[in-house]
């Protein structure tokens, strides 16, 4: 089996010491500014969301440039604010694997970047999936954001104590992002993503072994997926 860890950005992905992944890994979103701390990148790059994406253009163009993954999954509405990344072949657009009919993202009626990494990882061929920080429990409005016209939120200090993610300041003053949905979008999409993992393994007769890490407490996807606590992690 090939091995990858997707790491979400949940509150319960504090409690790794990401020096234990001796394997591949997937990271998400804006996790990049732990990244930077730790001097530490994950093997491939996810974010589908284009509101994040244009919030943080710069900083995801850094990471492409400078080669800091192997591998990206991004929206495409990437391509109108940085039309050069389309000389790079390592970069997949979601829209675009979502419309093509080979492909299993089309099975994808709901997605966030969290199940759309896991649904890459087993298009990269990854049969062994552990999770980590996928807590799907947001608190879907902060104190610290402001509502704006369009629907999305706008943070107008970088919170002390963010309860949504695995270090407080992973949203910073300034930063537009869409309300969470946790419950309607994002745990929705990974009960999509086990029902096209069954027949996944029916068709290609391939088996997909996949572990949830998690605190007993939190209301994840434990639901949907095998959980363990994340000490039997090693």
């Amino acid at each position: 089996m090939t091995k990858v860890a997707i790491l979400g950005n949940g509150k319960s992905l504090s409690d790794i010491d990401f020096t234990k992944f001796k394997f591949d890994t997937i990271g998400l979103c804006l996790a990049f500014r732990y990244w930077e701390k730790v001097n530490w990148y994950p093997t491939h790059y996810v974010c589908i969301d284009s509101v994040v994406i244009k919030s943080n253009i710069e900083d995801i163009k850094k990471l492409i440039i400078n080669k800091k993954c192997k591998k990206f999954l991004l929206s495409i509405e990437i391509i109108k604010l940085f039309p050069e990344i389309q000389e790079y072949n390592n970069v997949f657009y979601a829209e675009l694997l979502r419309s093509s009919p080979d492909c299993i993202f089309r099975y994808m009626p709901t997605w966030c970047s969290g199940s759309a990494a896991y649904i890459f990882s087993i298009i990269l061929g990854y049969t062994d999936i552990s999770l980590f920080g996928i807590d799907c429990n947001y608190v879907e409005f902060l104190p610290d954001a402001n509502k704006m016209p369009d629907g999305t939120l706008k943070i107008s200090k970088t919170p002390e104590s963010n309860p949504n993610y695995f270090f407080d300041d992973y949203q910073r003053k300034g930063d537009i992002y869409n309300v969470p949905n946790g419950k309607k979008v994002h745990f929705q999409s990974w009960i999509d993503s086990m029902f096209i993992t069954a027949s996944v393994q029916v068709l290609s007769r391939t088996k997909i072994n996949v572990i949830n890490y998690n605190r007993e407490e939190n209301e994840s996807i434990r639901k949907v997926i095998m959980t363990k606590p994340i000490e039997d992690f090693s």
